[in-house]
């Protein structure tokens, strides 16, 4: 159960985060969402693919680390994580973003402040970064977390647009993932959506010259490219059966 509250350097004085990644800290995950301006730094390690949240039913782009609930095929023997790049949505932990309403010369309006979720295994008041100064200032620690969090809030602010685009274009299509198990039945791992090379391949030029301006051409290069990390996650997952 999360325990979402408002972050301040009175109630939260002494408290650290464990900034390790393993499955101990809450690694232990399927996949992690993540943005177009990440996809070419998450591609060098995993497969980027969307689906549509439960939820709402917008479009989502997901960074796989497994294929069941739970499943992190990237945590080593000793359930370690070890990526090259951390997404956002993982650096953030146990943070996020809340809104409050404050009044200005009577007049109210919503502000961005920083929650944080005291049930997160990586709380500790031992171990860790500390996230106040012992005078109560921020940490360059919390500092760092109050971009990512700037970072996040932005992100969410145009990744439906970016995915309209990409629909604008017929560029999406659904695909699904299937393996044996240790017993030999097939498994079919399905509502995951990718980019349709076909219709990409047979773009005008200027359908692709207004995705190149809008920033999204390399994204979705970036996707098809990590696509080749499916058979890696599938071996690892053989590997360990």
């Amino acid at each position: 159960m999360a325990n979402h509250v408002l972050l301040d350097n009175i109630s939260h004085k002494d408290l650290k985060v464990i900034t390790t990644r393993g499955a101990n800290w809450g690694d232990n995950i399927s996949c992690t969402t993540v943005f177009p301006s990440e996809f070419a730094k998450v591609q060098a390690n995993q497969p980027i693919v969307f689906r549509k949240h439960p939820q709402t039913g917008q479009f989502e782009a997901l960074a796989l680390f497994g294929f069941e609930n739970g499943e992190n095929l990237l945590l080593n023997e000793q359930g370690e994580l070890q990526l090259s790049y951390l997404p956002l949505s993982m650096q953030r932990q146990p943070f996020l973003i809340g809104q409050q309403t404050q009044y200005n010369n009577g007049i109210p309006e919503q502000s961005l402040v920083v929650h944080i979720d005291l049930d997160s295994p990586r709380i500790s008041t031992r171990d860790g970064e500390a996230i106040f100064l012992e005078h109560g200032g921020n940490s360059e620690y919390l500092n760092h977390i109050a971009q990512v969090l700037n970072a996040l809030h932005q992100e969410h602010q145009t990744i439906n647009q970016f995915f309209e685009r990409l629909l604008s274009v017929n560029l999406l299509e659904a695909f699904s993932i299937e393996y044996a198990d240790k017993n030999g039945e097939k498994v079919t791992v399905s509502g995951f959506y990718t980019i349709n090379q076909q219709v990409l391949n047979g773009l005008t030029a200027e359908q692709l010259k207004q995705l190149q301006q809008q920033g999204d051409l390399q994204a979705v290069y970036m996707v098809l490219a990590s696509m080749e990390h499916i058979p890696h996650l599938l071996n690892k997952k053989w590997a360990q059966q």
